[in-house]
């Protein structure tokens, strides 16, 4: 019942823009489109650069902060190996002297019996006491150690992610070289294109109205629908302009899940989900790249940000290509 409620209110609201079939579309917009798509792989490819970036960043933070905890806990392991360590020296150097005595040599020097257990039990003590400092120094001594060990790792860990984190800044500035290059001339083809055919390229957009129910899958699709009509920029994350990664992260940190940036990063996210089980909330990945996505509202249809020339809209899911995955974020 939920289901045929989601697919007739998808159905009623007013007739989305379709994505032009490619077999009608002119040279001039398909060219577009493929340099569109060669733009939008590059940007994807640079914005998963950066989220690498951000995950080595934080996790030099993190080794950062157990180095420093491990330290802090070994200089006070370290303390109390010290403090009883010369209590165990002290009991050393006591038995040596001759202060430990046997129970025999107790009971030859005892003036009576009441002595000798006094004799006992004091020695019993003694004995109780230097086993316990024994303990403690050895459990201070592997604390420290494991300290040490645990702070060493944390240094080690955090060169490493240092080192990824620099090597990746050069991946991100040749990445975004040559994402920047291949914008200019999806930019500058669209603009070679005659007023007729960007009119035909933006399809008139698309006004589908909120769906109803509850569950985080619903307030993003409802905050993606609610951006229709924004512009599609490449690289952008919102809240007033979009590229199709940006919409899908935007959308669903509004319902309060969090998403990496990038569609590389974002198809590992999550659950995946067969195409015939799909449900609105569910974000669909095309091409072999899955260098585009958007999110699936019901009745075959998504909201998405397609490229540019093109606000975000509603499309029909067939018209938009070959489907990577299906990925399943919240219910």
């Amino acid at each position: 019942m939920a289901a045929t409620v989601v697919a007739t209110a998808v159905g009623v609201a007013s007739a989305p823009a379709i994505a032009e079939p490619a077999d009608t579309a002119t040279d001039a917009q398909k060219q577009l489109k493929e340099l569109g798509r060669q733009a939008e792989e590059l940007t994807e490819q640079y914005k998963k650069a950066q989220d690498d970036r951000a995950k080595r960043q934080d996790e030099l933070h993190r080794a950062n902060a157990d180095a420093e905890q491990a330290v802090r806990i070994g200089d006070a392991a370290r303390a109390e190996e010290a403090r009883f360590r010369e209590r165990v020296d002290e009991f050393a150097k006591a038995s040596y002297q001759g202060a430990r005595m046997s129970k025999l040599s107790a009971l030859l020097v005892s003036e009576s019996p009441d002595d000798f257990l006094d004799r006992s039990s004091a020695m019993d003590v003694l004995a109780g006491d230097n086993d316990d400092a024994v303990r403690a120094l050895a459990r201070a001594t592997d604390q420290a150690e494991g300290a040490e060990r645990r702070s060493a790792e944390g240094r080690d860990r955090a060169a490493r992610a240092e080192s990824e984190a620099a090597r990746l800044e050069g991946e991100i500035a040749r990445r975004k070289g040559e994402m920047d290059a291949r914008i200019a001339e999806v930019k500058e083809q669209y603009e070679s294109l005659s007023e007729q055919e960007q009119d035909s390229l933006s399809g008139g957009g698309s006004d589908v109205g909120s769906l109803p129910g509850s569950g985080a899958a619903i307030e993003a699709v409802n905050a993606a629908l609610s951006k229709q009509g924004s512009p599609y920029v490449f690289g952008a994350k919102g809240p007033e302009q979009f590229d199709c990664s940006g919409l899908v992260q935007w959308a669903f940190r509004q319902a309060g899940v969090s998403l990496p940036s990038s569609t590389q990063s974002q198809i590992s996210e999550g659950q995946e989900v067969s195409q015939s089980n799909m449900k609105p909330g569910d974000v669909i990945f095309f091409y072999s790249s899955g260098s585009h996505d958007g999110i699936y509202i019901g009745g075959g249809k998504m909201v998405h940000a397609p490229t540019e020339g093109q606000d975000v809209t509603v499309e029909v899911v067939e018209y938009m290509g070959e489907i990577n995955t299906v990925r399943r974020f919240a219910n």
